[in-house]
């Protein structure tokens, strides 16, 4: 096999040294990737998603540097990342194409709108002339490519397209400041009380730019230090990101060019870093900067890398592109919306518990065997007002009725639940901040925690296995369904009340416990209110006014349920539904052609707002999300 493999590299070493001359391989080295798609990496991404590959650099660290997990910004990671640019994925998932020699560069597989699917967290370094293969992403390491020919074997190595400006370290100030300034500054102007992205304003303290502190709280994404296993693909996907979802529903009709979308894109994509550059002092009277260029050409053969001279070229290029004006976004003209009135609606407790009380049965159990039991409860037929009158993509509310009853589990299905039946699941961890982790982080694996990282596809895999087990026709809710049953007779934001109600006894949600995920020190621990970190680190949005008792998801029933006998509906974590993304008035506006399955409720690091009856999110169906889980209904 060994030999197989040698004679299988050696075809593309052919074809590189015959493609280009003695100078061009004195500089570069070659990637070949046979298929991105085999590994661990990109397990369950469809074939033909991946349309390219980012390739960036990374630049270390000086002796003496400040260089630790805040060197280039908050969560964001030690070193300069580089963009070197982009090359193409052929339609079988292969790849061939130049990289500079004796430079460490990482891979990032981006879809059609240029947003990474997967991180690598290491990188690798090619010699001069050499040929660096791989079968796929993160496979085996037992495993070898089957020789046989791809689309990128018959072509030249791809030469990068580098980015527009050329390429240099990705500063914050240059590349994401223009997008506000453009789009945001207009209204986020700090005249009034929403947050303030104008930017040449320094935090002192941080030397952080502070339209930067403002805007980061609102992008997931990975610390310095991860999780230990290799990352599930589309789990620090842009689309997981507040800010992006905001955009994405038409926050105040807010337009974005292309070139802006892969520039937030970018910067989610290398943890949303501030600096992108390093001080780098004399060190015994040497210029540490000077001096690693010259070793870099003598003993790499001329692969220097003057990353300071990098950012100035780019600042020079910016001033010569026409003036930024702010643009003031066109609200949306809505149309006049009368306030529905719906005869029995909204309804009391009181009125709800006669509904109830005219039911058959209101409890059911389904025995998933070693003594795990599933309940549910009984969700009688009915009308609502579904969504809510706004701008958002709630709107507008319209009668929604729900034709037949059906029972829908009393909690979200947890880790023991789901692993009864598909015993292979894995909810892994919730990430830890900061550095010095002597774990992977925060436990959400618990048998009594809710299940979480699975895709809408598992989720209906496990209700098809479910049904075919007990006989009975278990699937997801629709979200109408979904809706009706959070609702539970209420017409206000929450079965529980409005947006300023405490919440502390009826749900999980992002409150003032989430500060206790600013922590320090080895084996990270909460960090002291008095320290210098903590303000920064405390930046989750939440509702700093409210005490749940509870940082991270927990068991299932701990709060109080609404007036079916639902627990967690607006926290502890997200709920896939089984319904297309659709716009709103439902059934009454022509589709919209995507894969997107819709989410449903907040979970545990979503605030209140995020958190609504009405609130909607959507993902891919083979995408696993951090903070998203199910729960299972009965039909008849």
């Amino acid at each position: 096999m060994i030999k197989i493999r040698l004679l299988f590299i050696a075809c593309f070493i052919s074809q590189y040294l015959s493609a280009q001359g003695e100078k061009e391989r004195a500089k570069n080295a070659v990637v070949f990737i046979q298929d991105i798609y085999e590994g661990e990496g990109l397990k369950g991404v469809p074939r033909g998603t991946v349309k390219a590959l980012r390739i960036l650099n990374y630049e270390f660290a000086y002796i003496q540097s400040p260089s630790n997990n805040n060197a280039q910004g908050i969560q964001s990671g030690w070193d300069i990342k580089r963009s070197l640019g982009e090359v193409p994925v052929e339609a079988d998932g292969s790849a061939l194409f130049n990289v500079p020699a004796n430079t460490p560069v990482s891979f990032q597989p981006l879809d059609a709108e240029g947003r990474a699917i997967q991180l690598m967290r290491s990188w690798t370094t090619g010699m001069p002339g050499e040929v660096i293969s791989c079968t796929g992403c993160h496979e085996d390491q037992n495993q070898i490519p089957m020789p046989k020919r791809s689309i990128a074997s018959g072509k030249a190595p791809s030469v990068l397209t580098q980015p527009e400006g050329g390429v240099r370290p990705f500063t914050f100030e240059m590349e994401v400041q223009p997008v506000l300034d453009r789009a945001c500054v207009a209204c986020h102007n700090g005249k009034g009380t929403i947050s303030d992205f104008t930017g040449g304003r320094l935090d002192e303290a941080t030397k952080y730019g502070k339209s930067y502190l403002n805007l980061h709280p609102y992008v997931f994404r990975q610390g310095p230090e991860a999780e230990m296993e290799v990352l599930n693909p589309y789990e620090y996907h842009a689309s997981v990101s507040p800010l992006i979802q905001m955009l994405k529903r038409g926050h105040h009709n807010v337009q974005l060019t292309d070139k802006e979308w892969r520039t937030l894109y970018n910067w989610i994509d290398f943890n949303a870093p501030y600096h992108s550059t390093f001080t780098a002092v004399d060190y015994k009277g040497i210029d540490q900067i000077k001096r690693r260029m010259e070793l870099s050409d003598k003993y790499g053969g001329n692969s220097s890398i003057d990353w300071q001279a990098e950012i100035v070229a780019y600042a020079d290029y910016l001033k010569k592109q026409p003036k930024i004006v702010p643009v003031k976004p066109v609200e949306p003209v809505e149309k006049a919306v009368k306030a529905i009135k719906l005869k029995g609606w909204p309804s009391s407790t009181d009125v709800v518990k006669r509904i109830l009380a005219k039911e058959k049965e209101l409890k059911k159990s389904i025995d998933l065997g070693n003594g795990i039991k599933m309940n549910f409860v009984r969700i009688p037929a009915g009308q609502f007002v579904m969504g809510k009158n706004g701008s958002s993509d709630y709107s507008p509310a319209c009668v929604a009725k729900i034709e037949k009853g059906f029972w829908m589990g009393e909690i979200e299905v947890s880790n023991e639940q789901i692993r009864a039946i598909l015993p292979k699941h894995n909810s892994r961890f919730i990430q830890q901040q900061w550095k010095d982790h002597v774990g992977p982080g925060y436990v959400a694996n618990s048998p009594t925690q809710p299940a979480i990282r699975m895709t809408w596809i598992e989720a209906m895999d496990f209700c098809k296995k479910l049904s075919d087990k007990s006989g009975l026709k278990c699937t997801l809710p629709t979200e109408t369904q979904w809706e009706w049953a959070c609702r539970a007779g209420a017409s206000t934001d929450f079965w529980y009340g409005d947006l300023n109600t405490d919440f502390s006894s009826f749900e999980n949600m992002a409150d003032k416990q989430l500060n206790k995920l600013a922590v320090s020190g080895v084996d990270p621990q909460p960090q002291s209110e008095n320290w210098f970190w903590y303000k920064y680190y405390t930046y989750h949005p939440k509702d700093n006014t409210v005490d749940d008792g509870s940082m991270l998801t927990v068991q299932g029933a701990k709060y109080k349920p609404n007036a079916f006998g639902l627990y967690d509906m607006h926290g502890n974590v997200s709920e896939w539904t089984r319904s297309d993304y659709l716009p709103y008035p439902l059934g009454k506006t022509k589709p919209v052609t995507n894969d997107l399955k819709m989410v449903r409720g907040g979970s545990w690091i979503d605030p209140p707002k995020s958190s609504t009856s009405y609130f909607r999110k959507s993902f891919l169906p083979w995408q696993s999300v951090h903070n998203v889980g199910f729960r299972v209904i009965i039909e008849e």
